[in-house]
């Protein structure tokens, strides 16, 4: 895994890169956000915006998955450019496109969050699996190089390592938005001069501020952090394919 994070910050114009990369992710995570609040019963959101986050969220998807594969091809992280969704509409990354809608789609409108992150869980070491496998000529008829290799042993230690990084990302997460409003709350009592009565009057007013900025910044974060780690865990699979 620590070749897989150095991998993910090197390479060519990576500032600029990482910067793109993190701008395209704040958008999916405002949105991860804004659904947030829905759930949460905080904000009201019409049907018709309902379905075009939907389908934003999916075209975020869909550039993701071929994201996923011009990293694993080229062992740096990619440009951002218009090669994603071309590789995605190959048909095996795009049938693990198609896979993964669902998921999506379960995650945003269903209550039933464990029961879609045990199936993403289970369909996630295959699908990746057979990008890694498309990803080295880019051509249908090798995605299936990694399943003649892997064995239940290999097929475990990677899903095991996957619910690590996942675990991870959600921790750095917490720890950041902490620290975020760690020092907000230290600048709003230098600012109130330690006043108790009008700090407590000024968070009491502003709750529902306050928890929509959390959702936005857990959002935000949270998607690149996670993005960061599936690439880290993508590169994992396919040198463990490399080593046996």
């Amino acid at each position: 895994m620590i070749e897989g994070i150095k991998r993910v910050f090197k390479g060519k114009e990576l500032l600029a890169r990482q910067i793109a990369l993190f701008s395209i992710c704040g958008i999916a995570g405002l949105i991860n956000g804004y659904f947030a609040l829905n759930t949460q019963n905080m904000s009201e959101m019409a049907l018709g915006l309902k379905i075009t986050f939907t389908v934003l969220l999916i075209i975020f998807a869909l550039f993701f998955t071929g994201y996923e594969i011009l990293f694993l091809k080229e062992r740096e992280l990619p440009e951002i450019d218009m090669r994603s969704f071309k590789i995605a509409l190959n048909k095996v990354p795009f049938i693990v496109f198609l896979i993964g809608v669902p998921i999506l789609i379960a995650s945003l409108y269903t209550k039933y969050s464990v029961i879609v992150f045990c199936a993403e869980a289970l369909l996630t070491v295959p699908m990746t699996m057979a990008q890694a496998g498309f990803s080295y000529n880019c051509d249908n008829n090798d995605f299936t190089l990694l399943f003649k290799k892997f064995n239940i042993k290999d097929y475990l230690l990677l899903l095991v390592k996957w619910f690590l990084v996942i675990g991870v990302c959600y921790l750095i997460t917490l720890f950041i938005i902490f620290v975020v409003f760690l020092i907000g709350g230290i600048i709003l009592v230098i600012q109130n001069h330690a006043d108790a009565n009008a700090i407590a009057l000024l968070i009491t007013g502003n709750q529902i501020a306050i928890a929509k900025l959390a959702n936005y910044l857990t959002g935000i974060i949270l998607i690149y952090l996670l993005s960061i780690g599936s690439l880290a865990w993508d590169y994992e699979v396919i040198k463990t394919y490399e080593k046996i």
